[in-house]
């Protein structure tokens, strides 16, 4: 492809299908994508990150939900209070999902006197 399309940039997709453990070792692991990107693969990316990390840290929380009850809870929170200086955001969950544009509204057609905001 490169020796027909040189300037064109390569996808890959490192697949969360594969045990990487199972074959590789950590340091080769960790070149893995910077291997790649030399070969002209620009976008890298794991299709099922998202949906195996959110599961297992479900599963993780509600293995200790069980155990611990609202301490398992509290345990999470606080991690994501300490992530907030690495720009996590998602503590405000009502920022996340855009109530502040509502607040706005509902304090234009209250005329600045609502008392219903929800980041306010």
């Amino acid at each position: 492809v490169k020796a027909k399309f040189p300037d064109k940039l390569l996808a890959y997709n490192c697949s969360p299908s594969f045990n990487w453990k199972k074959k590789l070792n950590p340091a080769t692991i960790e070149k893995f994508q910077r291997e790649l990107s030399a070969m002209g693969y620009k976008f890298q990316f794991v299709t099922l990150a998202g949906f195996h990390s959110l599961n297992y840290s479900m599963f993780r929380l509600a293995h200790d939900y069980k155990d611990r009850g609202m301490a398992a809870y509290s345990d999470l929170q606080e991690a994501e209070f300490a992530a907030e200086p690495d720009g996590y955001t998602a503590t405000k969950h009502q920022r996340e999902v855009g109530a502040g544009y509502f607040d706005d509204v509902a304090q234009l057609i209250a005329g600045g006197t609502s008392s219903t905001s929800a980041l306010r």
